[in-house]
């Protein structure tokens, strides 16, 4: 090894260079590492700090969430059915300015941007559209019980801020919620077992609170823990939907106040009860249900407190009744129209489409559609047209029934037909004849009506479909044994049979008639041997030659209406 000369062993300058070239080393890592840190530090920014916006509702209708470094909001825009929306700003959010009706979509578009300093590294900024609605809230619970005298305890679906109700025809009463709760305390009469409530409820202050709209039956605590049941069709109601549903909401689980059992129903007729959540029991028919004006009884197995709209309260009770709606018949005579049982067309308003499918059928029979009537030919008979009432139920709406029955059941006994109203008709007659509507099931029968008259000669005309199809010379009855006057549908017909009684002398007859078609009681249009016709011989029938009987029972039917004139 060399040992350093004496040169490099004492020399002030070579030290000093050396010193300095380690303090630049030091400096030159030391910069180096900053510029690393500010970069790392730059780069985590660029990465962890870009703006980024969400946009919800709950208590406003707008609530915006920001990610990002020093992140803000710089525009919101609103929008609804093409309007702008206008905001402003609250704790928590954005809120109309005008409240907006519960339901009503909001399309909205958020802006925010980093600081201007920033904008340079993390970009001028971001947007966020979202469709809002406004929140609606509604009664949860179809019946209420106060547990304590004069406060019912109302529950909501959604949490609710404001609260109008109104007791029966009371005035409207408005709560107003500190917080956003679930259920309201309402007022209600203290010396009353039970009623109805009109509630409407909003959800925050910025949503339009409506009028009070949804029925809420309220009842005092039944003594002995009798379960209370609010019932749709109410109880003594006149006006429950042909063909609708049975509803009843419990205040408890509808197996702990019925247990396995169901109620019985009367008359009974084809349907299920269903249990629609824990305590809701619905009964739905199958096919038509129940006949227009039909009075029906609900019974239980254990006592019920049955409540139901403004009815009021049925105390704890087996049963309670309920009467179906009576037909409109404005509409029973535009479907008979329609199949052609009646001699006049119906067309609906411009604008109005005729029933399609069975249930809207059903949903009509109470409401009739606009439109117009017009006779099918303009030579129909004055007495014919004379029987015509919109909105009666008049004979002719009689014979057109009967008409359609005789055509549609091989089970029709006509006989029962005499004296059977609109009111009378059977569930099964009203749902054959709505199929037929549906399916656009025409009368394949022309329209045939026969008049007669007392002037002698006596006589009786057939017109059908537009046309006299027959005119003869007709018996009528004797004085004491007249024919009664009036107009009547063919209810029964025969081929030939045997017509038995008393004569004026005493004497009793049984006679053999041909081609018969009785029209009121025992009077009928038929075929009887006579030396002459055109004058009284008859005991109340309107006798025609016997060939002649033959081809009017061929242009009869059941149903056909036959007018007598003096």
């Amino acid at each position: 090894m060399t040992a350093p000369s004496a040169e490099e062993q004492h020399s002030p300058a070579a030290g000093h260079r050396a010193k300095n070239r380690t303090s630049r080393t030091r400096a030159a890592i030391g910069a180096g590492a900053a510029v690393g840190v500010v970069g790392i530090g730059l780069l985590l920014l660029a990465l962890l700090g870009r703006p980024a916006v969400s946009v919800s509702s709950g208590r406003a209708l707008v609530q915006v969430s920001l990610k990002g470094a020093g992140t803000e909001v710089t525009g919101v825009q609103a929008t609804s059915n093409g309007r702008l929306v206008a905001l402003v700003r609250r704790p928590g959010g954005f809120v109309p300015v005008a409240a907006l009706p519960a339901g009503q979509v909001v399309h909205v578009r958020v802006s925010a941007a980093p600081p201007a300093w920033l904008r340079w590294l993390l970009g001028s900024g971001v947007s966020e559209s979202a469709t809002l609605r406004a929140p609606s809230a509604a009664p949860s619970q179809q019946v209420a019980v106060a547990e304590q005298p004069g406060l019912v305890t109302l529950s909501f679906d959604h949490p609710v801020t404001l609260v109008a109700y109104r007791v029966a025809s009371g005035p409207t009463r408005l709560i107003r919620l500190r917080q956003a709760a679930l259920t309201a305390r309402l007022s209600v009469p203290r010396n009353q077992p039970g009623g109805a409530l009109q509630v409407a409820a909003a959800a925050w202050p910025w949503v339009r609170l409506s009028a009070p709209s949804a029925t809420i039956d309220w009842v005092v605590a039944p003594v002995g823990g009798t379960p209370v049941a609010a019932s749709d069709p109410a109880p003594r109601s006149m006006g429950a939907a042909p063909g609708g549903p049975i509803t009843m909401n419990f205040n408890e689980p509808v197996v702990k106040a019925l247990g396995t059992t169901r109620p019985r129903l009367s008359p009974a007729i084809a349907g299920t009860w269903t249990e629609h959540g824990a305590d809701t029991l619905v009964f739905t028919p199958r096919g038509f249900g129940f006949a227009p004006g039909t009075a029906v009884r609900v019974s239980f197995d254990r006592r019920v407190t049955v409540v139901g709209g403004s009815s009021g309260t049925v105390t704890a009770t087996r049963s309670y009744r309920f009467t179906v709606a009576p037909v409109s018949v404005l509409r029973l005579q535009q479907i008979l129209a329609q199949l052609h049982y009646l001699p006049l067309n119906f067309t609906p308003a411009a604008g109005v489409r005729s029933p399609t499918t069975f249930a809207a059928e059903v949903a009509t029979l109470d409401r009739p559609l606009a439109g117009n009537f017009a006779w099918r030919w303009a030579s129909t008979p004055a007495s014919l047209r004379a029987q015509w009432r919109p909105g009666s139920a008049t004979v002719l709406v009689k014979g057109a029934l009967m008409a359609f029955q005789a055509a549609t059941d091989n089970s029709y006994d006509g006989y029962t037909a005499d004296g059977e109203t609109v009111a009378q008709l059977a569930a099964s007659s009203w749902q054959a004849l709505l199929h037929a509507a549906v399916a656009n099931r025409a009368d394949p029968a022309p329209y045939s009506y026969v008049y007669v008259t007392e002037h002698l000669p006596e006589t009786l005309t057939l017109w059908e479909n537009g046309r006299v199809a027959l005119t003869t010379l007709a018996n009528t009855g004797i004085p004491g044994q007249a024919t009664a006057l009036g107009t009547y549908p063919i209810y029964v017909r025969f081929t030939f049979n045997y017509m038995s009684g008393t004569n004026p002398n005493g004497s009793h007859y049984h006679d053999r008639v041909y081609w018969i078609n009785y029209f009121n009681g025992g009077d009928a249009v038929h075929g009887f041997v006579r030396a002459s016709y055109g004058f009284p011989q008859s005991l109340g029938c309107v006798e025609l030659p016997i060939p002649t009987a033959h081809v009017a029972f061929n242009h009869l039917a059941i149903g056909d209406l036959v007018t007598v004139v003096s």
